[in-house]
């Protein structure tokens, strides 16, 4: 039959002609002839402008097209016009399938799914009934309705801040997107309760500091759980200021146009060449980055707990999203995000099937949530997209096996934060002495993301790898850069490196070892802006004033004519 032909071949170049030849012939001009004239269309994002190319045909996404690619919702008056767009396609399925459509009941959303006060009273509840090993923390309020938000730490010293991986959790950005709320709670209850017993889970909670926020927009949430529209996804920001919250012009799916901000786009990374500027779109990025009190409050807890592996939860799609294509290139960790992804995505099966979750890098040119996370912090941050097209809010007899299969995703990213990795501890040279310095892996390094310290407090970095050979570079205010090579990152465990570093050399600019006319040289370049500064800066100090003049270069040169050395000024 030629529609299970189509539901089995990759139709870049024939499916247009087929279709084409359906339409003429009359097998597809009747609703009668194919009674499911809706099938699924996976278009590639494999140039400029295709996105917007599919916005203004008028296909609609079947899911967030956060990669290199997204499906559409392709009806039949779609059809001609996807023949003839010489976009790059492939048919995902063909019928039997069928657009959403209506609206939920309040008897649709099963008393499984937890309201925030649920929430709310869950998460003290398992933290009175585990105080040894858990936690709540009030991290903010919401931007509109202020509801308090809450991050939940599971840790055998949880009141400590330890010298350990940090992994973090989130669900809900968008409000009708309840699963990630739940496998977060799941999460918490499947540790709390196995903690002592599995020694799988006792030795991830005693090594592991686990972070999570299960419900990152309690207000768009609320407007869900509440039945005042199902497909909500934005928080509840009056942008009107009309006193009305929650409203919209149709309720029926999550592209409808409503109130509120995007979450998932708002983020202080290229926020303003992602989402959308209308306000009423459903990827109204905000007014500015960072804007909304809810970002404001996850950003802050992860500035202060910088995770190393973090998931963000979301609906629907049943795929693995890992950071990403940005203008154009891989991400500088590409090899080791790629590896992580796919172990990631093997781990959970997709409803009803045995096949594993799709994988693919996302648009780094977007101010979400992972994005932000890899950009700023070095987090290796993946997104799920959980259940299967085209629901949000599934029945019962789906809930658990959708939980229990991110659940085994949960327990692979806990265990790969003491997987293969760089890490070790950064030290002044008297050996005691902790230092924040510069951390780059020179395999992996690239400007293109904000630069990797280590930890001011502990002197810890960590930098997780694939098994290989690399160079570390450490580069610091106060001493002399260090570079070693040669490193081997093993298969199963990190590789641990500590590195003590040396005073630098005064009047050495251009930190080769030594003091000579190329220092000169150095520091001209550096005063007229064609070079870099000396590194660290003071080392271009030769006559230890604390200062960094062009009266350092006059005092060098007096030196190599036969002048006083350099000397270290008492700088404070």
């Amino acid at each position: 039959m030629q529609q299970m032909h189509l539901r089995q071949m990759k139709l870049f170049y024939l499916l247009p002609i087929l279709l084409a030849m359906l339409l003429t012939s009359g097998e597809l001009s009747e609703a009668s002839t194919v009674p499911d004239s809706v099938f699924i269309a996976r278009v590639y994002f494999d140039k400029p402008g295709v996105k917007s190319q599919c916005d203004s045909l008028g296909f609609r996404p079947a899911f967030e097209g956060l990669g290199a690619y997204c499906d559409y919702v392709i009806e039949k008056k779609h059809i001609p016009a996807l023949v003839n767009s010489r976009l790059k396609y492939e048919i995902r399925s063909y019928g039997p399938l069928r657009p959403p459509t209506g609206t939920l009941t309040s008897t649709e959303i099963d008393s499984l799914y937890h309201t925030y006060a649920e929430m709310q009273n869950h998460l003290f509840s398992q933290a009175a009934a585990y105080p040894e090993i858990a936690r709540v923390e009030t991290i903010g309020t919401t931007q509109q309705e202020h509801r308090t938000m809450y991050a939940f730490k599971i840790s055998d010293n949880v009141e400590t801040d330890e010298d350990e991986p940090v992994v973090f959790f989130d669900g809900t950005h968008h409000a009708c997107e309840v699963m990630g709320m739940e496998i977060c709670l799941a999460l918490i209850d499947t540790l709390l309760a196995n903690y002592g017993t599995d020694s799988n889970i006792t030795n991830l909670v005693n090594s592991t500091e686990i972070w999570l926020v299960p419900l990152v927009n309690p207000d768009g949430h609320s407007a869900v759980m509440n039945n005042i529209s199902p497909y909500y996804r934005k928080n509840g920001r009056d942008l009107n200021d009309n006193g009305i919250l929650y409203e919209y012009e149709c309720n029926d799916w999550w592209t409808c146009a409503t109130e509120g901000v995007d979450l998932n786009r708002n983020y202080d990374w290229f926020w303003d060449s992602g989402g959308q500027s209308s306000s009423w779109n459903y990827y109204y990025r905000g007014a500015d980055a960072g804007s909304e009190s809810e970002n404001i409050a996850v950003a802050g807890l992860l500035w202060q707990i910088r995770p190393q592996l973090a998931i963000s939860y979301h609906s629907y799609g049943e795929i693995v999203y890992y950071p990403w294509e940005l203008l154009a290139q891989n991400a500088p960790d590409h090899a080791a995000l790629y590896a992580t992804a796919y172990a990631l995505s093997s781990r959970i099966h997709k409803e009803g099937s045995q096949q594993i979750y799709d994988f693919t890098p996302s648009d780094g040119q977007a101010g979400m949530a992972a994005n932000w996370q890899y950009g700023r912090l070095g987090t290796f941050a993946f997104t799920i997209e959980t259940v299967s097209y085209y629901d949000f809010i599934i029945p019962s007899y789906r809930y658990h096996n959708v939980i229990s299969e991110n659940l085994k995703g949960c327990f692979y990213l806990l265990e790969r934060a003491h997987g293969p990795q760089l890490t070790g501890r950064i030290f002044a040279p008297d050996s005691i002495q902790p230092v924040g310095a510069e951390i780059r892996i020179l395999e992996a390094y690239s400007n293109a993301v904000d630069a990797h310290y280590s930890d001011s407090i502990t002197g810890r970095y960590t930098w997780i790898l694939q098994p290989g050979v690399y160079s570390l570079k450490v580069i610091s205010d106060d001493y002399a850069p260090a570079t070693i090579n040669n490193i081997s990152v093993h298969e199963a465990s990190p590789t641990v490196l500590d590195v003590y570093l040396n005073m630098f050399l005064p009047g050495d600019a251009n930190g080769s070892g030594g003091v000579t006319a190329a220092d000169v040289t150095y520091l001209v370049r550096y005063f007229k802006g064609l070079g870099p500064a000396p590194v660290p800066l003071l080392a271009g100090d030769a006559n230890g004033n604390c200062e960094v003049r062009p009266s350092d270069v006059t005092y060098l040169v007096v030196y190599l004519k036969g002048g006083l050395a350099p000397k270290r000024g008492d700088c404070p």
